[in-house]
């Protein structure tokens, strides 16, 4: 089991739920395919509910470290897939 050090005290337990939610559907991208415009929306979701860039920053370090896959990277290239779509 990964460990996630988020910040407990700042999150209702729903938005927490959502958070590890969205790790998980990052994290899966390693090995499926996960659809574009999914990731997209369900990033658009996790950054309303951090609403702190530095604290993005610090979450995709920690995801990184413990899973080799980027919030940021993943995300980036869903966003050039949707713009390359037919």
């Amino acid at each position: 089991m990964k460990e996630y050090r988020i910040d407990y005290d700042m999150f209702t337990t729903a938005e927490i739920v959502k958070i590890f939610a969205f790790f998980a559907l990052i994290e899966s991208t390693k090995k499926r395919s996960v659809s574009p415009s999914l990731l997209v929306e369900k990033y658009q979701e996790y950054r309303t509910i951090l609403n702190n860039k530095s604290l993005e920053k610090k979450y995709d370090k920690m995801l990184f470290t413990n899973t080799k896959v980027s919030i940021y990277e993943t995300i980036k290239q869903a966003k050039e897939k949707l713009n390359h779509a037919p």
